[in-house]
């Protein structure tokens, strides 16, 4: 029980981030209603038992079984139900883009979709072959087969998206004209494909970039404190650290420590289970 994690195979690599199965029987020991707190990379879940809801404009909402969730830049607050297994593929911040054929991701900013609306009537059929399976390695095998059909036929990684991988590797420190110079774009253009490939401009990018870097490293370290993570990620300040957590989060960073219902994605903070499997490497 927990979460469990597989590395995508080296043909997925430049798409996809993580494919992680949930499977978590919800008492006290965990926090049904969460907080999700914002991350740039999008993800496609298959929701396996008891349908997930979300507060919207006061109001709950219920999600579909099959759900895309576009990256979000404010905090997102979630019921998980009873008994929560799901199936999600983290994608890379260009990786939806690519599987579906350029859609225009700046069109799909701060919203959850039906993936019947991407995928077709294929949905459910993929969503029960993964209900049917028992075991993490079997549905983590069924993903990345249905992820490597659709994928299989793309053109290899333009400048622009290795340029944006740089910049995620230098956790959004790189400069926009340095990084608009490895793309082999001016500036402008640049901006012009960061909008439509990614949903938002390079600023905006990098801060939730290193936003979503400080509080995973929070949550990773918590004995770590905020000054030196921001630091680490970027901050020119602390100042800086707290105007974007105000944006992102709607709080302060003291206010997410202390509230355990505060989660990034998959809201698994550094207590709970942890696997990450590539291959025969299993870590308890």
């Amino acid at each position: 029980m927990g979460f469990t994690y597989f590395l995508p195979e080296p043909s997925l690599q430049h798409y996809i981030e993580n494919i992680i199965i949930v499977n978590l029987n919800l008492n006290e020991d965990f926090v049904k209603e969460i907080t999700i707190v914002p991350d740039y990379r999008s993800c496609l879940c298959f929701i396996l038992d008891d349908k997930i809801s979300v507060i919207e404009k006061g109001q709950r909402i219920e999600r579909d079984n099959a759900i895309f969730a576009s990256f979000h830049l404010f905090s997102t607050i979630m019921n998980l139900g009873q008994k929560h297994r799901a199936v999600c593929v983290q994608f890379k911040p260009i990786g939806w883009n690519s599987l579906m054929g350029n859609v225009p991701q700046n069109e799909l900013l701060n919203n959850c979709y039906d993936a019947k609306l991407f995928l077709g009537s294929y949905t459910n059929t993929l969503t029960e072959r993964l209900a049917e399976t028992s075991t993490a390695a079997m549905q983590n095998h069924i993903i990345q087969s249905f992820l490597k059909e659709r994928l299989s036929k793309l053109k290899m990684p333009s400048p622009f998206d290795k340029a944006i991988n740089t910049f995620i590797q230098s956790s959004g420190k790189l400069s926009i004209e340095e990084t608009a110079s490895l793309s082999c774009l001016s500036l402008r253009q640049f901006e012009r494909q960061c909008n439509y490939k990614i949903g938002v401009s390079p600023r905006m990018f990098g801060r939730l970039i290193r936003f979503s870097n400080a509080y995973k490293a929070k949550e990773q370290h918590p004995n770590m404190s905020w000054n030196k993570i921001a630091f680490h990620c970027g901050y020119f300040d602390h100042m800086h650290l707290i105007r974007d957590f105000k944006q992102f989060s709607g709080t302060t960073p003291s206010i997410t420590e202390d509230e355990d219902h505060f989660r990034s994605f998959p809201y698994d903070r550094a207590n709970n289970d942890f696997r990450l499997i590539n291959s025969t490497l299993v870590k308890n």
